[in-house]
């Protein structure tokens, strides 16, 4: 196997306003449990291993991390729970051939497709404001998407390997 022509690359989601909501509801949910052991002495105990369970596991499924891999002519992303739970149902495999462009987020060249209301638009990247991201378009049976990905140089310059018109590197 050609090593160009294989990458791999794992990034870690930052959690959004919208996350942080969903944290503190998780730990209203986990006092009110720990409160209800005090005033329901018998039911208490079902209620608040309860709640702990729900914040429990709603915390390790707001830690995601997306893992990158470039195969030959397609790119595998893959949502990774809590540093070890794989979301298989939740995996996007774009095939080269389907690419419409892959430039920074940053240029002008995805102008067309950020500012367009038709585009389905699907963040798989840290969300850090900082990040050097990239805007993979594909169109398939007429839909558009855009995937708004955080590559590293290597994943970059094997998906320019496999299709060099349609990758922008800068």
């Amino acid at each position: 196997m050609n090593n160009d022509l294989y990458a791999e690359w794992l990034v870690k989601r930052k959690n959004g306003g919208k996350e942080l909501l969903i944290e503190a509801g998780l730990i209203i949910v986990a006092a009110i449990g720990i409160f209800a052991l005090a005033i329901f002495p018998t039911w208490g105990i079902f209620i608040t291993a309860a709640a702990i369970i729900i914040a429990v596991l709603g915390f390790q499924a707001l830690k995601v991390e997306y893992e990158y891999i470039f195969v030959t002519d397609e790119l595998q992303i893959t949502p990774i729970l809590n540093q070890q739970r794989r979301r298989n149902k939740k995996r996007v495999t774009i095939e080269m051939q389907k690419v419409v462009v892959v430039a920074p987020m940053k240029g002008h060249e995805l102008d067309p497709y950020t500012g367009n209301n038709k585009v389905k638009k699907i963040d798989f990247s840290s969300r850090m404001p900082d990040a050097k991201t990239y805007g993979v378009v594909i169109e398939d049976k007429g839909e558009k998407i855009l995937y708004i990905i955080e590559p590293n140089d290597r994943t970059l310059n094997a998906m320019r390997n496999a299709a060099p018109r349609k990758v922008r590197l800068s």
